[in-house]
């Protein structure tokens, strides 16, 4: 099976997030084709809408219907190279967001080399012993170091007298370090 660490996962992203950044920059280098033989200006639509019937005020004799005459209002056009500048507003702050994520793994990444150079090294270190934490022994322990018999902590701590005798020698040898 192939084994994806959090590592190539990371430059995996990055690499997508370039490749999407390339291809974003590349579409605003290619020149549009606009309508009309090369005009830069769209030209003006028309939208029509129905005009409703005004009422009247006190006139109470009824009228016939008279036809209803569309308005034609204009849409301004909008020019290409508005457009074109809403759209490179867009990218640039596409291209900030992907910096900032960019920055965001960078400092990830580092992170991540940092613990996996500080696990090696743990690797690397023979490993150092550490003394089991018991509630029997720690007290034989504090015992043995107040110079208590092997007998008497073995009846007080509920242990054998070898395991005491044991503790005693052990809290000896760490006074004697």
């Amino acid at each position: 099976m192939i084994e994806v660490g959090v590592r190539e996962g990371v430059l995996a992203l990055v690499a997508v997030l370039g490749l999407y950044l390339l291809f974003i920059l590349f579409r605003l280098a290619v020149p549009r084709k606009t309508p009309g033989a090369g005009e830069g200006v769209r030209s003006p639509q028309t939208v029509v809408v129905d005009a409703p019937e005004p009422m009247p005020v006190s006139a109470p004799v009824p009228r016939s219907p008279e036809p209803v005459v569309p308005l034609e209002v204009p849409v301004p056009a909008v020019p290409q190279e508005s457009v074109n500048d809403i759209e490179i507003q867009q990218l640039r702050r596409d291209v900030a967001q992907l910096r900032t994520e960019q920055d965001f793994l960078r400092s990830e990444l580092v992170a991540m080399r940092l613990d996996m150079n500080e696990l090696q090294a743990a690797k690397e270190r023979p490993p150092q012993y550490v003394r089991p934490v018991s509630p029997q022994h720690s007290e034989a322990m504090l015992l043995a170091g107040r110079g208590i018999a092997a007998a008497q902590i073995a009846d007080h701590c509920g242990i054998s007298v070898a395991e005491a005798e044991l503790v005693c020698a052990l809290a000896r040898a760490e006074d004697g370090i």
